[in-house]
């Protein structure tokens, strides 16, 4: 089993400020609920959860010469992910992200969606190799903007040529994405991932997450996860349809649920887990995500997540080899 997961996507700094309330008032002060936490996000938050599952975490992409991008490396390399072919650039700040937070768990995202069309301008060698090496390659659409479309599709173009399965997860960004391009990524991706939300502003429909999930396959995917928040999630494989409510847990912060649900399902698909087992651990990994302040470094661990189960009722072995 090839155990090695590459994410093409730039670094980002959360900031998660734990407020009592929204809405924020100018000129007014609102003491925090909790400690501030300041951590590696965004695909970070699956880096880290894909580590803890015992998979063999790569990140490439950019991020400054400065204290926070320090802060994300040092991060990253004590969890054992390889960071070693990061872009460290004089051009580009590490980006940061302001994310007040309340104790229901809403939150908002402040600040630019990372830096703009930062590259790199021509695929390097190195990092088609190490894709090339990969059992999977993890795109999100955060990098429409921030690396630009063109190191995507270089990205996709050589995992395709090389049979490296490709997960493709738009999030929120596919707002300010245009829908061409988003269908041709997943036109090219074994497995794609989208809220509802998502889904319905990609295919332009209103319909029920059964028949959601069959348009979004009819674009080529062999696997749609659905996500639906606390109503847990629906799965639609070449093969079958799961369909699992979500699990009874008391909410913190949904901060990074997405991004660590999106490690346990490259770690499902190495390992040879059957579909609805596949469903069950990214249920079980989102519920555990949720529960904690913050993402990054507060991503959910194997054994947060099978307690999870565990309550639930599910008995779930993880796998170490294929």
């Amino acid at each position: 089993m090839n155990n090695n997961v590459v994410f093409v996507s730039n670094a980002v700094i959360d900031i998660s400020v734990p407020i009592a309330s929204f809405p924020i008032h100018s000129g007014k002060h609102q003491s925090t609920v909790d400690q501030v936490v300041i951590t590696p996000g965004g695909n970070a938050t699956t880096l880290f959860c894909g580590a803890r599952l015992g998979l063999q975490m790569t990140a490439l992409g950019n991020l400054g010469n400065d204290p926070m991008g320090s802060l994300w490396t040092s991060s990253l390399t004590v969890e054992g992910v390889d960071v070693s072919q990061m872009i460290i650039s004089q051009d580009y700040p590490t980006s940061v992200t302001i994310v007040p937070t309340t104790p229901d768990g809403q939150h908002v995202f402040l600040g630019a969606s990372k830096s703009r069309n930062s590259g790199p301008s021509v695929f390097s060698r190195e990092w088609s190799e190490i894709i090339m090496d990969a059992g999977i390659l993890l795109l999100d659409g955060w990098s429409y903007k921030a690396m630009g479309p063109e190191v995507n599709e270089a990205a996709i173009e050589v995992a395709n040529d090389a049979d490296v399965s490709v997960f493709f997860d738009p999030g929120p960004e596919i707002l300010n994405i245009p829908r061409s391009w988003t269908k041709a990524i997943i036109s090219s991706s074994k497995v794609v991932l989208l809220t509802y939300e998502e889904a319905e502003h990609l295919t332009q429909v209103k319909a029920n997450p059964d028949e959601m999930t069959r348009i979004i396959s009819d674009m080529g995917p062999d696997i749609v996860l659905l996500k639906l928040g606390p109503e847990g999630i629906v799965g639609r494989s070449s093969a079958e349809i799961v369909r699992q409510s979500g699990f009874n847990v008391t909410v913190r912060d949904t901060t990074g649920a997405g991004d660590s649900l999106l490690a346990s399902v490259a770690f499902t698909y190495l390992h040879g887990y059957s579909f609805e087992e596949m469903v069950t651990l990214a249920n079980g990994t989102g519920a555990a995500c949720v529960q904690k302040l913050g993402a990054g470094v507060h991503a959910p661990s194997t054994e947060e997540i099978l307690q999870v189960l565990t309550n639930s009722g599910i008995n779930f072995s993880l796998k170490t080899e294929t």
